[in-house]
């Protein structure tokens, strides 16, 4: 299954600011009180993940839900930031929904994602993207070419943090340093607690590190990516890539967890042989590894390929 093209819409200047392609404005509607966006797909495969994404400086709506709908059926994902329990999915069905994402099961012809939130106005600024690949590649592809920042971002280790929530924070801390390098203001342990959902009790929910990023004037995405091709090319233009990676026991040399099966780092640099990051589950002067290249590829790639796309 190859992956379909992604969307995005943006205002002018986060079009300008975002290193990827970008359509245009997207095509806002206010009805019954609510702002809406409804985004017309191609057929789903079975095996895809389909991740949506929206980032808003300043006029932030206060909570949103995304919806996906088809003939035979509708699926929301939790509201952002999420409320009440985690409904569960009956199984069996074409489409099952997670935390941040949906996974398709079954053939999906014609389907449509809603975007529905209450606020005085549509967003100002902001970037909503939606963007599709298989959930698993057997072979991850390697870097084709190599592209390295000539400076990492500002180190930051998760382990500085309090004892209690140190080995769960990657992601907000991951957003810190990316902030850092962009010379944002913001202290790291508030930047971590808005990042926590209170249903899950975890600080690794992709829209709301999106959201942290967003009220720092970095207006990003969360996207999934098949290959190398885009992350480089965004490395290209200077901004870091920050990839959600899970691998087994020792499957990824000299990483500080021996197996995980979620943790953010910041990727810097990447080649046909090396993968340079900042992995904030390293102690202090730790922090920057380099990884070989073929391990690391399997770690982001084989399973569903997921980053933030943070730019300046």
């Amino acid at each position: 299954m190859s992956a379909i093209p992604t969307q995005r819409f943006a205002d002018p200047d986060t079009v300008r600011a975002y290193p990827l392609p970008v359509s245009g404005p997207a095509p806002w509607r206010h009805r019954d009180g609510a702002w809406r966006l409804a985004l017309p797909l191609p057929d789903l495969s079975p095996g895809t993940i389909l991740v949506p994404s929206l980032a808003s400086a300043g006029d932030a709506p206060q909570r949103y839900r995304w919806t996906l709908r088809a003939a035979g059926g509708s699926w929301p994902l939790l509201e952002i930031p999420a409320a009440g329990k985690v409904a569960g999915v009956p199984s069996g069905g074409p489409v099952s929904t997670h935390i941040d994402c949906f996974h398709i099961h079954r053939p999906l012809p014609s389907p449509v994602l809603h975007l529905t939130f209450m606020a005085a106005a549509s967003p100002s600024r902001y970037l909503v993207t939606v963007s599709t690949r298989a959930l698993t590649l057997a072979v991850p592809p390697l870097p084709r070419r190599s592209v390295i920042l000539p400076v990492p971002p500002p180190p930051r280790s998760q382990l500085r943090a309090p004892e209690e929530i140190a080995q769960r924070i990657c992601s907000p801390t991951c957003v810190s340093m990316v902030l850092s390098m962009w010379h944002r203001p913001h202290d790291w342990l508030a930047l971590t607690e808005s990042c926590r959902d209170p249903v899950t009790d975890t600080y690794g929910v992709w829209p709301l590190a999106i959201a942290a990023a967003a009220r720092h004037d970095c207006v990003g995405a969360v996207e999934v990516f098949p290959d190398w091709t885009d992350a480089l090319d965004v490395l290209d233009q200077g901004v870091p890539v920050v990839t959600s990676i899970r691998f087994g026991d020792g499957e990824l040399p000299d990483a500080p967890l021996p197996q995980t099966n979620g943790h953010l780092v910041v990727v810097y640099g990447a080649g046909p042989d090396v993968v340079h990051v900042c992995d904030p589950a390293g102690a202090d002067g730790e922090v920057v590894r380099r990884y070989p290249a073929a391990a690391f590829s399997g770690a982001w790639l084989r399973h569903r390929g997921a980053a933030y796309i943070l730019p300046r």
